[in-house]
């Protein structure tokens, strides 16, 4: 299997070229255009490590990524697919090793290699005020890896000690082991508010942050609460 994106970094297209036998797990609706040489199955939380069926699509739910998981397999030789997420941004692929594992944010998540799954990874009340969620979906395995964001994609390496703060919006995914706190960027309550930065993520390396140039719009503070736990 060979990959190329196309269109970047605004209106980026994921193309995947396959041989016979290949197959690439997918998020629901991001196929675009495919020759006719691919089987396609839906099955729920088939990413998801462990438990797969109903418990799998639940746990993905839970990571804010979709219930089912979408496989298209090549039938036969010279066989390629589109893929792109539904918003305006980059696609980036990464590849994922057992030391080189990612935490992934709501959303982030495109497509990835079969050999690739997903841990659930329940951040509690960091992760509430932190992230894009309670909940990150932390990778297992090894393979490519195919994330999508909501702008440009930015990757900041941190050495032994170095510190970053991030918009907790901004987030897309982050070295698994890599240690991070939310902490309020200014010194009041009415600062926080009228500079529109609240908490955000201090993250300590070492490890690598990659994060999106472009925050989703904001839907308010009940209705963020209330997508950060669904």
């Amino acid at each position: 299997m060979t990959h190329e994106v196309l269109h970047a970094p605004a209106f980026s297209t994921l193309r995947l070229d396959m041989s016979e036998g290949e197959s690439i797990l997918a998020q629901p609706g991001a196929m675009q255009a495919m020759t006719p040489g691919f089987n396609i199955e839906v099955k729920a939380g088939l990413h998801m490590q462990g438990k797969r069926g109903v418990m799998g699509g639940m746990r993905s739910w839970f990571g804010g990524e979709s219930f089912f998981t979408v496989i298209y397999r090549a039938k036969r030789d010279a066989q390629h697919i589109m893929l792109a997420p539904e918003q305006m941004g980059e696609i980036r692929a990464f590849d994922i090793t057992e030391d080189t594992g990612l935490m992934l944010a709501r959303g982030a998540f495109l497509a990835c290699t079969p050999e690739i799954s997903f841990n659930l990874h329940n951040a509690g009340m960091q992760g509430l005020l932190a992230t894009r969620g309670l909940f990150f979906l932390k990778t297992a395995g090894a393979g490519k890896l195919f994330l999508s964001s909501y702008g440009g994609i930015i990757e900041q390496t941190l050495e032994e000690g170095e510190r970053f703060v991030l918009d907790n919006r901004n987030i897309v995914a982050f070295t698994d082991n890599m240690a991070f706190e939310s902490v309020v960027l200014t010194r009041s309550l009415k600062d926080s508010f009228f500079s529109g930065e609240g908490f955000v993520v201090r993250f300590t390396g070492p490890g690598k942050i990659i994060y999106q140039t472009r925050a989703r719009p904001s839907t308010g503070m009940m209705r963020s609460v209330i997508q950060s736990m669904t």
